[in-house]
């Protein structure tokens, strides 16, 4: 085998395995933004569900109170 062949074919090894390196970074930090993006939307949903059970129970003011039976 050829000296030139063996540099080629290390050179297309390389280039190969760079490349799946770079890949699997990409997918990675693409994961990290996806669970970011999850679990800051985790969070605003447990505050809405606080607020909406914490808050003050809205009332009907008025309502039933008084009929108009003239109407």
């Amino acid at each position: 085998m050829a000296i030139s062949t063996v540099n080629s074919m290390e050179n297309s090894l390389a280039n190969m395995a760079t490349g799946m390196q770079g890949g699997r970074v990409q997918s990675e930090i693409g994961f990290a933004i996806l669970k970011q993006i999850l679990d800051n939307q985790k969070m605003q949903g447990q505050a809405l569900v606080k607020m909406i059970s914490t808050g003050p129970t809205p009332t009907a003011d008025g309502t039933g109170r008084n009929v108009n039976i003239g109407a």
